[in-house]
C-alpha cells in the first residue's frame, strides 16, 4: 500500500513546487524501495534503482552516462556502478560503437531487481490515475514535461 502523503492535499496551493514535487518523488522512491526489500534486493542502493531501470528501458547505458544522469560526479558515479557491479546487478561490456569504452547491461538479478521496479512505477501510477483519472495524468505529465524543457534550455542540465 502507498504510504500516507504528509503534505495536506487540500492545502497543496499554499506549497512551493519544489516541494510538491519531493514528495511525490518520495511516494515513488518509498513503493521502489519496498517492492526492491520484499523481493530480496535490499541490498540495491539508493540511486542504484534509476541507473537499473534505465538500463532495462535502454537495453544498456553507456558508462559515461551515469554522472549525466544522476547528476554526480564522475567518480561517484564509479563507485554507485561499482556497487551495482559487485552486487551483481549490472555488467561492464565493450561499447558496441567504440571499443574502448564500457556500457552496462543488466544480469538476470538486475533484470528481476528492474521488474520490480517497473511494477512498483505501475504500481503508484495506477493508484495516481484512480484517485485524478487518466485526463489530469496526461495533464500533469504535460506539465512537468515543459518544466523539465525549461532547465534543459537554460543550460542547466
Amino acid at each position: 500500500m502507498l504510504r500516507r502523503m504528509s503534505v495536506d492535499p487540500g492545502r497543496h496551493e499554499e506549497l512551493v513546487l519544489p516541494v510538491l514535487l519531493a514528495e511525490a518523488r518520495r511516494t515513488y522512491g518509498a513503493a521502489i524501495r519496498r517492492a526492491l526489500a520484499v523481493a530480496g534486493f535490499g541490498d540495491m542502493p539508493r540511486a542504484g534503482a534509476r541507473v537499473v531501470g534505465g538500463i532495462a528501458r535502454s537495453g544498456g547505458t553507456p558508462l559515461r552516462e551515469v554522472a549525466v544522469v544522476q547528476s554526480v560526479s564522475k567518480q561517484a558515479a564509479s563507485q554507485l556502478v561499482d556497487t551495482l557491479v559487485t552486487r551483481g546487478y549490472v555488467v561492464r561490456v565493450p561499447d558496441e560503437d567504440d571499443r574502448r569504452r564500457l556500457s552496462l547491461t543488466l544480469t538476470d538479478r538486475g533484470a528481476a531487481a528492474a521488474a520490480e521496479i517497473a511494477g512498483a512505477v505501475a504500481s503508484v501510477d495506477a493508484a495516481f490515475e484512480d484517485a485524478v483519472g487518466a485526463a489530469e495524468i496526461a495533464r500533469v505529465r504535460r506539465a512537468l514535461a515543459a518544466l523539465a524543457t525549461l532547465g534543459h534550455a537554460d543550460g542547466n542540465d
